[in-house]
């Protein structure tokens, strides 16, 4: 594409926007509030996902053992548990360390376990297993109820809690792609509609330009051109005021319930936005020439 051509068809594009400026709005708030439900739904997601790694590191399989295993068979036993597929790292819990646990757990009623006799500790020897994810939890069970044999008695993980960790996550995602998508659809019709008024006011331009000779790319480009403008402005706004209002946000949430700084922690806006910006840019722009070319098909003779 030649340098005037293109001159031509950004002066052509910027002459469509301005002279449907009521509908180029309209299509630019629609791609607006598109990109907004997109930017939010993917940071959403992407710091749920996060709270669920967190979680997840934290839930861990409990592999108790039997009384009569003898010291000398738990280095192979937990070499063993460590070979298998998806399993992260091995811990050896031994009695007193549990009861040590259990002491702190209980806080000031741990006066309660001052009668148990050292040599009388009624808690199982274990290992603490972590798996690379959760979702790995049944394959790696499986393998575990094999061992049972080289002295595992008992294998304890919170089954629920886990369930509801997947399905939160699972639930989000499908939910977000959901309202984006019907949010692109709405998007793109309005463009077209934008792009359509443009193109019935100037059909005699239009047929003039056919008759001297130009090609139908020719005149497609400039309204593909205002297209992209279109989901380029659209997709730009809210996504540099998420960026800059995001550590924002996150801050008001940290003030207002100061007890979840303890518990969770939130990505960096440029961890977020590193692929966030890029790819929402990206969207606005399909967006806005999807609806151009769909909008030409039915007005244009191929």
């Amino acid at each position: 594409m030649k340098f005037r051509s293109l001159s031509y068809f950004m002066r052509e594009a910027a002459t469509g926007l301005l002279r449907n400026r009521l509908m180029s709005f309209a299509s630019i708030v629609t791609v607006m509030s598109c990109m907004l439900v997109v930017s939010f739904s993917y940071c959403l997601a992407e710091n749920v996902a996060y709270f669920l790694e967190q979680m997840e590191s934290s839930l861990n399989l409990s592999v108790y053992l039997r009384d009569d295993v003898p010291p000398e068979n738990l280095t192979p036993l937990s070499s063993e548990i460590s070979s298998i597929p998806h399993v992260k790292t091995v811990i050896y819990v031994s009695s007193e360390d549990a009861l040590k646990k259990f002491r702190e757990e209980l806080g000031d009623d741990q006066g309660l376990l001052d009668g148990i006799p050292e040599d009388k500790n009624p808690l199982p020897r274990s290992f603490n297993v972590a798996l690379d994810d959760i979702k790995n939890r049944d394959s790696v069970v499986t393998e575990l109820e094999g061992l049972k044999k080289d002295g595992i008695e008992e294998i304890k993980y919170d089954e629920q809690i886990i369930n509801l960790i997947i399905s939160i996550n699972n639930a989000i995602r499908i939910v977000s792609v959901l309202i984006i998508l019907a949010l692109i659809i709405v998007s793109v019709v309005i463009i077209m509609n934008t792009i359509k008024i443009t193109v019935n006011t100037r059909r005699m331009e239009i047929q003039i330009m056919k008759y001297i000779g130009a090609t139908d790319w020719f005149i497609r480009w400039p309204f593909i051109i205002e297209g992209m403008l279109i989901g380029f402005i659209g997709a730009a706004i809210p996504v540099a005021l998420c960026w800059f209002g995001y550590n924002g946000v996150v801050a008001r949430i940290f003030e207002r319930f100061k007890a979840l700084e303890r518990l969770v922690e939130f990505k960096s806006a440029p961890e977020i936005f590193v692929i966030l910006a890029p790819a929402a840019l990206a969207l606005g722009i399909f967006i806005g020439s999807a609806g151009s070319v769909s909008s030409l098909r039915r007005h244009l003779k191929a």
